[in-house]
């Protein structure tokens, strides 16, 4: 037993002291151990440069990340590396590398042995440009140190005001007009094109020229101008009777590089229809019938000038009321033309012509916007148009009319007030200021007060004189001496498309008597009248615009014409209460309205020729 005991002893104290003798192994084999782990903090990219620019470093994920500025050269960049001493880079700092294709790999090789991939990703903002631009097959001549593009288009392409380009911009990029929307081309357009980093753009200056289509622009025999219709292919030309038509040579023009035949100031013999071709740079040809004869008419008649075949065919109520008017007024010195009848031949015999209509309440598709005004009128009413040339023409040789409510464009399709509708108001450019109710439907104002009088307001402090006592008031009241009253009816039709002022265009512009004679001795007119019951008298509600072929003032403007022999009055905007139809109400003051009519009719049927 007792060795038992001993043995049990031993045994203990072995078990006491083997952690001893474990941790003095330990400790002998710790000190043969050798760390081999490298210091990764040697091996990473400090900083990463491109022009100034520092790149965000991702240490954990080894991504390296930056956008450069607009425009920049992806293909192309120099990269400036810092990493610690004695740690080599792959590429190295200084290279010029090439991002178009996607990241590149950066390796990093420290002197302790440590390395890393680092995986760098440059982009660029978008550069604001246009990589290609075209009108149909017609690819656009991109100049980007000027920032223009150049289209030459052909002759058949397409209007030129209505043009829908289609391009491509740059990745990253936004453009304010998109490709494919249409446009109006007659003059420079511009497009900006806006890259993501929100402030780099580029404004682009967009230049379309149309090759001319192959057409005579002026026919002339001797003071005559021909009538030309680049529909019907046809020029007419009206000379005085007894002109012997068998040996003339007409003075004819045509667009640059256009070639005639026969051709200008060549003696032709007109006894009977001429055919004359021209011939553009594309190779076209377009053939015109040229009339000339000699003809002994008298003008004397009144007409009245309407869009439909007869009166009792016009769908506007005012046009139809006044044309009625006028025919009962003027029993057989009258004559009735559509607008599709408005010929030399027809007009020969019209000493004073009407043209009126007001469409709001029927709504006949007219309307007008500050960049058109002419479009309340016909096509062939507008500038160029046939009919428009012939009363042009007409008015030239001393025909005389009045013109009023929707129809006061045509002022500037027969040239007597120079006007760019697409162009900035400024000196010479006699645009619209105001283009109320202008929509297709106009305004319709319903449920007015009998007291709230319409008319022709007649302020001397408004005029470039007193003009109350002028021949065409005749027989008319002015009430509380300022105004003629002419509309008090319950419902009215209303267009505000007129010159309220001459802002940017003349100076003074509005509204006193120094700007009424400024205005009058510019354009050879005579201010007639503003708006009623306005506190400031504002606008030109009434005007006679002037031949031309006399003495004119010395600030006249050059640009119009000066062989005007007739005078056209305009009664420019309906709030004056120039309306002919009540619309079912009734107008205490229509008599005024026909008396009116009557005296400035006459007036100008009595002017001398």
């Amino acid at each position: 037993m007792k060795s038992l005991k001993n043995i049990a002893k031993y045994a203990f104290g072995i078990l006491l002291l083997m952690p001893l003798f474990l941790m003095h192994s330990c400790s002998e084999e710790d000190d043969n151990f050798t760390d081999v782990v490298p210091d990764f903090s040697q091996a990473i990219i400090r900083s990463f440069e491109v022009d100034g620019k520092f790149a965000q470093i991702n240490h954990t994920s080894a991504t390296v990340a930056m956008t450069l500025s607009a425009g920049a050269d992806l293909s192309s960049v120099t990269v400036d590396l810092t990493v610690p001493e004695g740690t080599t880079v792959t590429p190295a700092s200084g290279s010029t590398i090439d991002f178009t294709s996607g990241p590149v790999i950066f390796q990093t090789k420290a002197s302790n042995g440590a390395s890393r991939e680092y995986t760098a990703m440059v982009g660029a903002f978008g550069n604001p440009k246009f990589l290609s631009f075209a009108i149909g097959d017609n690819a656009g001549q991109i100049d980007e140190a000027n920032n223009t593009i150049n289209v030459e288009i052909g002759s058949q392409d397409g209007n030129i005001a209505d043009l829908a380009p289609n391009f491509v911009i740059a990745d990253g990029t936004s453009v304010d007009v998109a490709s494919g929307v249409s446009r109006n081309f007659t003059n420079p357009v511009t497009y900006t094109i806006l890259s993501n980093d929100g402030f780099s753009a580029r404004e682009y200056t967009v230049v379309v020229n149309q090759i001319k289509a192959p057409r005579i622009t002026s026919f002339m025999i001797g003071e005559a101008s021909g009538v030309i219709d680049n529909e019907e292919n046809t020029i007419f030309v009206s000379l005085a009777a007894g002109t012997n038509v068998s040996a003339l040579s007409p003075l004819i023009e045509v667009p640059e590089g256009q070639t005639l035949s026969p051709a200008s100031e060549e003696e032709v013999d007109f006894t009977d229809p001429v055919e004359y071709s021209v011939t553009n740079s594309e190779s076209l040809t377009k053939t015109y019938t040229v009339t000339v004869e000699a003809q002994d008419v008298e003008p004397k008649y009144y007409a009245f000038l309407g869009e439909q075949a007869d009166i009792a065919s016009l769908v506007d109520d005012d046009a139809k009321a006044a044309a009625t008017w006028m025919k009962n007024t003027y029993g057989e010195d009258f004559r009735y033309i559509q607008f599709s009848g408005i010929t030399p031949q027809s007009m020969a015999e019209i000493k004073v012509a009407m043209i009126y209509y007001l469409t709001p309440a029927e709504d006949l598709g007219y309307s007008a916007t500050p960049d058109n005004a002419l479009t309340l009128l016909p096509p062939g009413l507008r500038p160029g148009g046939t009919r428009a040339q012939v009363l042009k023409n007409w008015v030239k040789a001393g025909g005389d009319m009045l013109i009023a409510g929707d129809a006061n464009p045509l002022i500037f399709s027969i040239d007597r007030v120079p006007a760019n509708f697409s162009a900035p108001r400024e000196p010479g450019n006699y645009v619209y200021s105001e283009f109320g109710c202008a929509g297709s439907a106009g305004c319709v104002d319903m449920g007015k007060p009998a007291d709230d009088i319409w008319g022709l307001g007649m302020r001397a402090s408004n005029n470039s004189q007193d003009r109350q006592a002028h021949p065409i008031f005749d027989g008319l009241n002015f009430v509380n001496g300022e105004y003629l009253a002419l509309q008090n009816s319950a419902t009215r039709e209303v267009r505000l498309i007129w010159w309220q002022h001459f802002d940017g265009i003349l100076n003074p512009s509005c509204c006193g008597q120094d700007a009424a004679l400024t205005f009058e001795q510019t354009l050879s007119a005579t201010k007639f009248g503003t708006l009623a019951a306005i506190g400031d008298a504002f606008g030109y509600g009434a005007v006679l615009w002037n031949r031309t072929d006399m003495a004119n003032n010395e600030i006249f403007d050059d640009q119009i014409a000066t062989d005007f022999k007739g005078s056209v009055f305009s009664i420019q905007n309906t709030i004056v209460g120039y309306e002919w139809d009540s619309n079912g109400t009734t107008n205490d003051y229509q008599s005024n309205i026909e008396t009116f009519t009557r005296n400035i009719l006459d007036y100008l049927y009595n002017l001398e020729d």
